[in-house]
């Protein structure tokens, strides 16, 4: 979540503060981040069976400004709280290289180092290097930084990551309607699972339907003791639960017959008989149930 991103990377928060405020971020599900928490569930974040230590830590980071109490605990209802400075954030894309800086062997071998030596297995018989021999490890403006091209025909790898995080947010936008009629019906979990887990909810989503998803999860959660807190723990009876009933198909109104004498409004026909007596009836084709009692 961006959420999350945001406290690792640019939260000031320490010790406990910083403890709250990735326990609250790791629960944000809406674009407002926003998540309301008991005190109970924060206990349990920072390991701690003090109140008081829960009560500080919140303090300081609500001092910090990273975090708000949007609405502060009324009876049972936990208090709603808010990362503003994670509002509208987005995580920086990430470049093609693995994490750690270092270059794939592959790469390696395919392109030129930075000091200018040659690769023996790229070198050409006349010994001098030629800059079209290939292409994608050239640099760009003189720069010493190269470029390498995708083994035979695969995808550059900072392509296959923007798919794979794409797919994520679209199966993440279709679990919306679930998580908020979840968090309605009294269940709030934390939705860290597996990219794979998180497409077969959505799937469970699309074929099975909302209401059936909430109406098993009320009925996993009386069958426990304790409380549940993640959504992993619902995939696998989400995933087997059978398809929604299609309802009724409406027929709709009947068409315009499109006939000039055929009102599209009333669809009626005014005629006139032998005896020059004008009369309203219904249009034979427009209400052919009609016309055929009308003639019985």
């Amino acid at each position: 979540m961006d959420a999350m991103h945001w406290v690792w990377n640019h939260s000031q928060s320490k010790g406990n503060a910083r403890i709250a405020l990735l326990y609250v971020a790791d629960q944000v599900r809406t674009s407002a981040c926003e998540v309301r928490a008991g005190q109970r569930e924060l206990m349990r974040a920072l390991n701690t069976r003090s109140k008081d230590t829960v009560e500080k830590a919140i303090k300081a980071a609500v001092e910090s400004g990273d975090l708000e109490i949007a609405a502060p605990a009324a009876g049972r209802r936990p208090a709603l709280y808010r990362l503003p400075k994670a509002v509208g954030y987005m995580r920086p894309a990430t470049a093609c290289a693995p994490e750690s800086g270092a270059q794939s062997d592959t790469a390696a071998n395919r392109c030129a180092p930075e000091n200018g030596a040659q690769a023996p297995a790229s070198s050409p018989d006349s010994g001098a290097q030629s800059s079209e021999a290939d292409p994608a490890c050239a640099p760009e403006s003189g720069a010493q930084e190269t470029r390498c091209a995708p083994e035979s025909g695969a995808p550059p790898q900072h392509y296959v990551v923007e798919e794979e995080s794409q797919q994520r947010r679209d199966a993440f936008t279709i679990c919306q309607p679930l998580i908020k009629a979840l968090t309605e019906a009294g269940i709030t979990v934390s939705w860290g699972m597996p990219p794979e887990d998180l497409k077969r909810v959505a799937a469970a989503v699309e074929r099975a339907g909302i209401p059936a998803m909430v109406r098993f999860a009320l009925d996993t959660q009386r069958t426990r003791r304790d409380r549940i807190l993640y959504a992993r723990y619902f995939v696998r009876g989400w995933t087997g639960l059978p398809p929604a009933a299609a309802g009724p198909k409406s027929s709709g109104p009947q068409p315009h017959c499109g006939h000039a004498d055929c009102d599209p409004v009333t669809r009626t026909r005014e005629t006139e008989d032998d005896r020059g007596l004008r009369r309203v009836h219904p249009c034979p084709e427009c209400h052919p149930t009609a016309q055929k009692g009308h003639a019985a």
